[in-house]
């Protein structure tokens, strides 16, 4: 009886870490999945995942106080990775932004599937696409090709064995900030090398509609000035999108690059290891 009572300590702990991550990231934190669906998937994955991680585990807390205290500190930490997933898709927003901002249609705004708010046509669309390389396209893991939301479950799988229970307070406030700039960086470099293409050559054709005004005023540039925006806006992005998704997949390595220096360099990775 003490053995499945130390057990089912050991999988509510797992459960609390699992479901942080599940409820903020991407695709999986989706209002069409719904909360109870979350939960199932929460419950589920720590199943699969206690045999796997049982040994890495210490002796949870037996009074109540500290245990709660644990299981915030599990929930802190599966939070962290699902906003750190979060934020390449908010570079894919960000970047659908600059686009819609520079062809003139940021006042066009759809309903996002995931958020469930509104943001600009373009922005949604780069969700999309991101959506789609998160579900369908392989990434290279110690040369096997796997889809980036399986990455993102073995790093959750890693993340218990570099940082088990009751040594999750180890780690300095100091070095997890060190690392939410390092995600921060990785969205705004992510968005601007998916923007500047763009950016670049619809601020050529406004230079240009701008040399046509001053050479032929009495042309109504403000009406055609719109309307070649959005055309050629609609044809740049026909063309660069083969060289836009590369560097969308390549921002999913890069950010589990990062959340995977954060457990390396963890305090108790070094001893667990």
């Amino acid at each position: 009886m003490e053995a499945f009572s130390t057990g089912l300590l050991y999988y509510v702990l797992i459960v609390a870490r699992v479901a942080g991550l599940i409820f903020t990231a991407p695709v999986f934190n989706s209002q069409a999945i719904g909360y109870r669906a979350q939960m199932v998937i929460s419950l589920a994955l720590s199943f699969v995942l206690y045999p796997v991680v049982a040994n890495h585990l210490n002796a949870p807390p037996q009074s109540m106080g500290p245990f709660i205290l644990e299981l915030l500190c599990q929930v802190f930490l599966g939070t962290i990775m699902g906003f750190m997933i979060q934020l390449v898709f908010a570079a894919f927003q960000l970047a659908g932004e600059f686009f819609s901002m520079q062809m003139g249609i940021s006042f066009s705004e759809v309903l996002d599937p995931q958020a469930q708010v509104s943001i600009p046509v373009m922005g949604t669309l780069k969700n999309l696409i991101g959506t789609l390389l998160f579900l369908a396209v392989d990434f290279q893991l110690d040369g096997v090709y796997v889809p980036a939301y399986l990455h993102l479950i073995r790093a959750l799988s890693y993340s218990f064995i570099a940082v088990p229970t009751l040594v999750l307070s180890g780690h300095t406030s100091g070095g997890m900030l060190n690392y939410m700039d390092q995600s921060f960086g990785v969205m705004f470099l992510t968005a601007l090398r998916i923007g500047i293409p763009m950016m670049g050559i619809l601020f050529i054709s406004s230079v240009m509609l701008g040399i046509m005004g001053r050479a032929a005023p009495q042309l109504n540039l403000m009406n055609m000035g719109i309307q070649v925006n959005i055309t050629v806006g609609i044809l740049v992005l026909i063309v660069v999108l083969p060289v836009i998704i590369p560097l969308m997949r390549d921002s999913f390595a890069s950010m589990y690059d990062v959340i995977g220096e954060m457990f390396d360099t963890w305090p108790v990775a070094a001893g667990v290891r």
